[in-house]
Order: structure tokens, then C-alpha cells, then sequence
């Protein structure tokens, strides 16, 4: 599982930090534990970024390293030796507030077989085959990879094409 977050606003890079990490947190609050394994983070808008931290700073006095930004995550997600088949983030709108560059981002993503997750509608109980409740008590990863391939066995000859 990768996590995307960013940030617009950098007139302070301080609070920018902060409201990452609070993008960060929210994600890791519906996963496992260990359940994140690259972590890609952009400061200001695209193409334009801002030179973002290597490390971001969390409330508990934590580091979590930055694996690169939004481009980065686009070139790992279309290697055969990448380490995530999904991507997290708190909105679909941190990959890009115009819808053009969302749909064309969510559909690079796609044809690389990567599903994307919004975390409040995973702690809402949106899109889950499993409660909730249950998400730190089951092997949910392991839960939406069989859910992720038994969707890619019943995709039709057109859905294979994308």
C-alpha cells in the first residue's frame, strides 16, 4: 500500500508538514499496522512542486521517509517489481484539484492494476467487504488483494483493453 498526500498551500512550509502528517495519520488509522510500505508526498501544484522534506515530521515525534512525489508513484506503479498494488490518500482531490488530471492520473493507475482508496470512505464503511469495526482484528489487506483479483479474473475482453 503506498500513501499519497499534498498539500497546496506552502507559504509556510511548517504548517504544510503538519497538514501532511495529518494526511498520513488519518490513512494509517484504517490500515494494519506495517500496512504502508512507500510514502509519496508533494508540496504546492503540479508541475510546479516545491522541494519537499525527505522526512515527514509526525505529532509523536516519528519520521516517515519520502519515497518522491506524485511522479514517482506513477513511474513505481508501472514496474514489475513495485511494492504496492494500492494507493491511499485522504481525497481523490490531492492528486490534482482539476478533474482532467484526476481522471487521467486515476486511469494511469488503473491500467497498472492499482486501486485507489480514500480513507474516509474506508473508515465509513464504504467499498469494504468487511465491517468497519473489524479492520485492525482481520487481515484486511490480504481481504481486499482477493477482493482486487476476483475482479480482474471477471473483467470483460473490453475492461482487459484499458
Amino acid at each position: 500500500m503506498a500513501f499519497y498526500g499534498r498539500t497546496a498551500d506552502t507559504s509556510n512550509l511548517a504548517t504544510a508538514a503538519l497538514v501532511l502528517g495529518g494526511q498520513y495519520r488519518q490513512c494509517l488509522m484504517v490500515l494494519p499496522d506495517g500496512a504502508i510500505t512507500a510514502v509519496f508526498y508533494d508540496f504546492g501544484t503540479r508541475p510546479r512542486y516545491r522541494q519537499a522534506p525527505a522526512n515527514l515530521s509526525l505529532s509523536d515525534e516519528r519520521e516517515v521517509g519520502r519515497d518522491g512525489g506524485l511522479d514517482a508513484l506513477l513511474t513505481e506503479a508501472n514496474r514489475p517489481e513495485r511494492r504496492f498494488d494500492f494507493v491511499i490518500s485522504t481525497d481523490v482531490y490531492r492528486l490534482s484539484r482539476r478533474h482532467a488530471p484526476v481522471s487521467t492520473i486515476m486511469h494511469a493507475l488503473a491500467v497498472a492494476d492499482i486501486e485507489f482508496l480514500i480513507a474516509p470512505e474506508i473508515r465509513d464503511g464504504h467499498r469494504l467487504p468487511i465491517a468497519p469495526w473489524h479492520l485492525r482484528s482481520v487481515a484486511y489487506l490480504d481481504v481486499l488483494t482477493r477482493l482486487h483479483d476476483q475482479q480482474q479474473k471477471h473483467r470483460t475482453p473490453i475492461d482487459r483493453r484499458r
